[in-house]
C-alpha cells in the first residue's frame, strides 16, 4: 500500500479512510507493506513506486505474487481483483468519489 503524506506529517485523508475500509473488511491482515510519498520528499519511496506504475493518486496498492507486479489505483479495484471481493455500496461510493472530481481536494488525493 503507498499512502500520501502531507506537509504537516499526517495522512491525506483519502488514505486514511481507505485504511479504515480495509480495516473493517477484515483486510489490513493482507497489506505487507505501506511506503510512504511525503509531499516535502519527492525522492521518497511512495513517489518512486508511483512513478514506476505511472500512478498519480493515492493510495494505491501494488500487489506482488512470485517475480510479477500489479498496482491497483483504486481500493475497488484491489477489492475486486486481488481479493476476489464483490463490491458494496460503501466501495461504490468510494469509487465515485474518486471519480467526481468536483469532490476531491487535490492536497489530499493527488501526487
Amino acid at each position: 500500500m503507498v499512502k500520501k503524506i502531507l506537509e504537516d506529517g499526517s495522512e491525506c485523508k483519502k488514505c486514511r479512510e481507505v485504511s479504515e475500509r480495509l480495516s473493517a473488511n477484515d483486510e489490513m491482515k493482507f497489506i505487507d507493506y505501506i511506503a510512504y510519498a511525503d509531499v516535502k520528499n519527492p525522492e521518497s519511496e511512495g513517489f518512486l513506486l508511483a512513478n514506476k506504475h505511472s500512478i498519480d493518486t493515492a493510495p494505491f496498492f501494488v500487489v506482488k505474487d512470485g517475480n510479477s507486479e500489479q498496482a491497483y489505483k483504486t481500493y475497488l479495484q484491489l477489492r475486486k481483483n486481488a481479493f476476489n471481493k464483490i463490491p458494496d455500496r460503501e466501495d461504490q461510493a468510494i469509487e465515485d468519489k474518486r471519480n467526481n472530481s468536483n469532490q476531491i481536494d487535490d492536497e489530499m488525493y493527488y501526487f
